[in-house]
């Protein structure tokens, strides 16, 4: 006799997956995302790069000199003058019987700068040596002593151009005193003619000034 009842077997569970389960799934990503983000360390960005200035090309660089120090003006040496012994030999060894015409004493230089370049110091009379003189603005600064018989004193002086025999100055003290003669001749040779008369001594004082040397 058939039966007509029924065998009841289980059903095997599904395979497929709940949508419940996939809209979990899906938040929970969707939240671990956002806090990565929120945690994640801000990335530094790169500032502009600097670059080193080049030097110009083809421009040379100029060199740095250090200036030469000053150097001290040297100053000449003092020269004495003496009495030559073959006067002769010059042009003309006697002195004008006027040398007033000449005129007086010369003024002073105001210059600090005064230079003494030479100087014949002397009691009696005579003619020089020859001596060059190469400044282009030069004086005779003369003095003359006498206290045994000053009322008699009496001195006289002329400069003589040595190549063309021409007084270019001269000068005469009938006292004691000085007088300064101011020479715009240089370059040349030059002696000089003295006469005296009851004067102790005498000194002539060549000098120049320091923007001439």
């Amino acid at each position: 006799m058939e039966s007509n009842t029924k065998a009841f077997y289980p059903a095997h569970p599904s395979t497929s997956v709940d949508k419940g389960d996939i809209l979990s799934i899906f938040a929970a990503l969707i939240i671990v995302s956002a806090i990565a983000l929120v945690f994640r360390p801000p990335v530094t960005e790169a500032g502009p790069e600097v670059l080193e200035p080049l030097a110009p090309v083809g421009i040379p660089t100029p060199a740095v000199t250090t200036p030469p120090a000053p150097t001290s003006l040297a100053l000449p040496d003092m020269t004495r003058i003496s009495y030559t012994t073959g006067a002769r030999d010059y042009p003309i060894w006697y002195l004008p019987d006027n040398l007033t015409g000449y005129g007086g004493s010369d003024p002073l230089w105001k210059e600090t700068g005064i230079v003494p370049f030479a100087y014949i110091h002397e009691a009696r009379g005579g003619i020089t040596r020859a001596f060059h003189v190469p400044y282009a603005v030069w004086r005779l600064n003369c003095s003359v002593s006498a206290t045994v018989r000053p009322e008699a004193a009496h001195f006289r002086m002329a400069l003589v151009e040595l190549e063309s025999g021409t007084i270019v100055e001269g000068a005469e003290l009938r006292y004691p005193g000085s007088i300064v003669k101011t020479v715009e001749r240089g370059g040349k040779d030059f002696y000089l003619i003295i006469g005296v008369d009851a004067i102790d001594s005498y000194r002539i004082t060549l000098e120049t000034l320091l923007e001439y040397l």
